[in-house]
């Protein structure tokens, strides 16, 4: 049934979502001007941003207005509005939540790539100047050090793959640690100014 203008406004709530649900849009206008100042209020004081609020009522009546059929069953419009309304601001913030944690997660997830990527850096770095370091070494040393430090022989196992005395490994592999401890002190007090 169809009802002037003027008319729709002394509709009850009952009656007007019965306009509603037979798709009268001016009824369907009235309801949201009745409704529309305590939904924003109700979700704002949920969700305490004015945007958010709008954007959860405009959603709200939507879905009223897509699902009209329903509302010509509703017993108590007002409850009814404002179990929708609380529902939907329910899951409004149940999703900002979720966008939080995901936000969290992917902050982690880049430190973390950072610090990854930082570490592999410094690794890179120290090889470098590990590099740099063994290159000032004599061949012989090298191979000695090499051996001994990355390759995991013993100082026996060393001297007799290079035909050398025991002694001689040692020796080289002292005078080898003497040039590193030399220059990693020298780096450590340029690192510290």
């Amino acid at each position: 049934m169809k009802h002037h203008l003027n008319e729709i406004s002394f509709l009850s709530d009952k009656q007007l979502f019965m306009e509603v649900s037979e798709g009268d849009e001016r009824a369907f206008q009235h309801l949201f001007t009745r409704y529309y100042p305590r939904m924003i209020s109700f979700a704002g004081m949920m969700v305490k941003s004015p945007y958010a609020a709008e954007e959860i009522v405009q959603e709200v009546f939507i879905r009223l207005w897509e699902q009209r059929e329903v509302l010509a069953e509703v017993k108590s419009p007002e409850n009814f509005v404002f179990i929708v309304i609380r529902n939907h601001t329910f899951n409004y913030l149940r999703a900002a939540a979720n966008e939080q944690n995901r936000r969290e997660q992917l902050w982690e997830a880049l430190q973390q790539r950072a610090a990854d990527e930082t570490i592999t850096l410094e690794m890179q770095e120290a090889d470098q100047f590990f590099e740099k370091i063994l290159a000032k070494l004599s061949p012989q040393q090298q191979k000695i050090f090499r051996m001994s430090r990355e390759e995991g022989f013993s100082h026996q196992q060393i001297a007799d793959e290079l035909q050398l005395s025991k002694d001689t490994v040692k020796k080289h592999i002292a005078n080898s640690l003497k040039v590193f401890k030399s220059y990693l002190k020298y780096f450590r007090q340029v690192v510290l100014f």
